[in-house]
């Protein structure tokens, strides 16, 4: 990192600025003067960047079929709601009430999807405020809010910078996709990027509200989703190579050396890179320690269950026990502090012991952490137990198996699912999946790599640090899934904008140009002059509004056209169909033909149809999942049947050898729908030689293959680059599938015969 000296003191903020921009850069980074006046200038481009994030996000947004994840979060939300409303009876246990589960995920988003359930029932919204609409609002609000969170980031991206990152945010197809989604993963990055904002606005001014806004942002984070694992292990280690930078800065390596010789030629100026060289030669080692022992623990929890359960439960327990007295010696401490400050006469601050010995320039996130005092630690201390409290006690009706659940349960969880591998995806699902969809984020985003490199400040480094980081990461971790690619996407758009920022600046310039000319009446020579010393611009302009144009479409067809149509997106995960609104109406149909809409119908689910029903029969009180087993209702008004179909309709739609009429009138539907996943790697073929021990035993036909030729490439065939573009070109611009549309799970609805209503 550079060191730059000066007669007077500058913050850290101004540091940065200089190092992120050429005075060219500088100078053009206010906005061009035909945007308007200067408050406009100032405000007017965010305000309308964050009404297109919120149009794209709230458009609609009850349109598609809940998903079988969302239809879990909006069916236990709502039975929190009703926990809440009986609050009484869950602190004493005499109802079953939601409690923390990580299979479901952190307990926030459960807490804010049953309070919009509230607000839009006080509001008097229809179907008492629960709907497919009033579910995805909690998403669609964050998404939004997340939008405009580069604005606060001014001082390290620039003005334009910050704009850019927030149109990028605004229009991305995988943010704009599952911000119109009930899952956490949306909460989770806004929380993260709150976290990073409010950490970069800090080390800024210092100021109290923006240290408990970090706290809560990762609180809350923490309550959302247990990834957030993954971001203290990204952040930390970032943290930790500041540090050890920071420490050696200060210590001068090359002047020690004679300037002739090599080290006082080449020598690093300080020992800033060593105590890094250092502190990763000591790190390295222990982080492949730590990845293994992740490895063995996840492979022996699954193993050994019961056991791992019973240490687990002990873990929690102790912990629930030594609590209170932690709390009570931090209570202690900041007594002690508070006195100590009351007897000391008031004063000029002064900087003693380990804080003389840092240089806030130099070393501002040390000095941030040293001097950090005691008022701020405390406040957020006690705001963050607060709120985690609140959220894993579900208001204190849990209060001792939520607060050891919350610690050590979500972790426990995560290191059990990494073994279990769900979505079996290979190690570039990721860099397959992401180019598909973000092209202009990609494109630019490299090219901001570059550029943070080039020129580094430390939030520059930070940013490429996070976007590695968190690609490396989910890509290392054995869950591999759609929704969690907004984890690397954010960031990357953070760079993006870095990427975009000069390109943006010297089109300003070539269109103020251009005014000029007409202002001063110059003749077409000189015109042509100036486009043509601006070719290059013109160029990288033209470039980007293709790739933008790229990005827009795909985020139109996947948001607003292929929602409920997974085979024609990857981005989408097993995805409801439309069918089951149709297989809703027929119900609400027969229940009011015969009971005049009181929901009187008697109803048996089979098993493999139990999600997303649980959420749409919600209203139907004589609903029995599961079905036939422990139902006291053996023929059913209907029954809804998921999976292999053959079995039910052998028993309930087909006539017997006597003539008589089937009991029950069938129907074939679709449940679910998924993308083809030719793109996997070839199975693992068992033989003498090789059993296919921990390797998968089904699969695809490998990404270069399934590019070229979908999941049926012809024997003897290789990889064709022109195929693969061409069907890569049609998949954008056509949405022509690459492969099968074929994977599907069924689903039948059978309704009695002598009910007088076709399925």
């Amino acid at each position: 990192m550079p060191i730059y000296k000066s007669k007077q003191r500058q913050s850290v903020v101004d540091v940065e600025k200089q190092l992120a921009s050429t005075p060219m850069e500088q100078k053009e980074m206010r906005w061009p003067d035909w945007l308007g006046g200067e408050q406009r200038k100032h405000l007017l481009p965010f305000l309308l960047v964050f009404l297109l994030g919120a149009a794209l996000r709230f458009w609609q947004l009850g349109i598609k079929p809940l998903h079988h994840d969302e239809s879990l979060h909006a069916y236990y939300s709502l039975q929190l709601l009703h926990n809440l409303e009986n609050w009484k009876s869950c602190f004493d246990q005499t109802m079953a009430c939601y409690h923390y589960d990580p299979l479901l995920h952190g307990p926030f988003q459960f807490h804010i999807i049953a309070f919009v359930y509230q607000c839009c029932q006080w509001l008097g919204l229809p179907d008492h405020g629960v709907n497919t609409t009033t579910v995805r609002i909690a998403a669609a609000t964050l998404g939004t809010v997340l939008v405009v969170l580069p604005y606060f980031l001014r001082d390290y991206l620039g003005k334009m910078g910050a704009w850019l990152a927030c149109l990028l945010l605004a229009v991305s197809p995988g943010m704009v996709y599952y911000s119109r989604f009930a899952r956490e993963d949306i909460y989770m990055a806004f929380f993260t990027l709150l976290l990073v904002v409010a950490a970069g606005r800090y080390m800024r001014d210092r100021r109290k509200g923006w240290f408990i806004t970090g706290t809560v942002a990762f609180v809350l984070s923490y309550a959302t989703k247990e990834a957030t694992f993954l971001s203290i292990a990204i952040f930390g280690s970032f943290l930790l190579v500041l540090l050890a930078w920071e420490g050696g800065c200060r210590v001068s390596v090359r002047s020690r050396f004679r300037p002739d010789s090599f080290l006082g030629r080449y020598g690093p100026r300080t020992a800033a890179p060593l105590c890094v060289v250092v502190l990763l030669l000591c790190c390295a080692p222990l982080a492949m320690w730590c990845f293994g022992w992740m490895k063995d623990t996840s492979a022996y929890i699954n193993t050994y269950t019961a056991a791992s359960d019973e240490i687990i439960n002990n873990i929690k327990q102790q912990t629930v026990v030594v609590l209170p007295w932690l709390g009570l010696l931090i209570s202690l401490y900041v007594l002690l502090c508070w006195g100590r400050d009351r007897l000391q006469k008031k004063s000029a601050p002064v900087r003693k012991g380990l804080a003389a010995r840092i240089d806030p320039l130099k070393q501002p996130t040390l000095d941030a952490l040293i001097t950090l005092p005691w008022q701020y630690w405390s406040s957020a201390l006690v705001v963050g137990a607060l709120i985690f409290v609140l959220l894993f006690s579900v208001f204190f009706t849990y209060l001792a198996n939520g607060i050891g659940d919350g610690i050590w349960q979500g972790l426990y969880y995560w290191l059990q699912q990494q073994q279990v591998a769900r979505g079996s995806q290979p190690w570039y699902y990721y860099f397959l999946l992401i180019p598909l969809y973000e092209q202009i984020g990609v494109l630019f985003g490299l090219v901001g790599v570059i550029r943070c490199l080039v020129r580094p400040t430390r939030f520059r480094l930070f940013l490429v640090y996070w976007f590695i980081g968190n690609l490396f990461i989910y890509t290392w971790a054995g869950e591999k899934m759609p929704w969690l690619t907004i984890h690397m996407i954010m960031p990357m758009l953070l760079l993006a904008a870095i990427g975009l920022e000069p390109l943006f600046n010297r089109l300003s310039v070539l269109v103020k140009s251009g005014q000029n000319l007409t202002q001063k009446g110059q003749n077409r020579v000189q015109s042509k002059r100036v486009i043509a010393s601006s070719i290059g611009t013109i160029a990288g302009a033209l470039a980007t509004i293709f790739l933008l144009i790229l990005t827009l479409q795909n985020m139109w067809q996947v948001s607003f056209v292929h929602y409920a149509d997974a085979p024609h997106e990857m981005m989408i995960y097993v995805q409801t169909t439309t069918d089951v609104n149709a297989v809703m109406k027929k119900i609400d149909q027969l229940d009011e033909k015969l009971y005049h809409g009181r929901h009187k119908l008697s109803i048996g689910v089979m098993p493999e149809a139990n999600w997303p029903f649980y959420w749409y029969l919600r209203d139907y009180p004589n609903v029995c999942y599961g079905f036939p087993a422990g139902c006291s209702d053996a023929k059913p008004g209907a029954i809804i049947a998921g999976g292999d179909l053959s079995k039910a309709q052998a028993q309930y739609s087909t006539g017997d050898a006597r003539g008589r009429t089937a009991a029950y009138l069938f129907h074939h539907y679709q449940l679910r729908t998924w993308w083809d996943e030719g793109y996997k790697p070839r199975p693992c073929i068992p033989s003498v030689t090789d059993s296919c021990q921990g390797q998968p035993t089904w699969g695809g036909v490998g990404p270069w293959l399934w590019l070229s030729y979908g999941d049926t490439p012809p024997d003897g065939a290789f990889f064709n680059p022109a195929l693969a573009f061409k069907n890569i070109w049609d998949w954008w611009w056509t949405r022509k599938p690459i492969g099968s549309t074929t994977g599907s799970t069924d689903m039948g609805l059978f309704i009695r015969s002598d009910m007088g209503i076709n399925p």
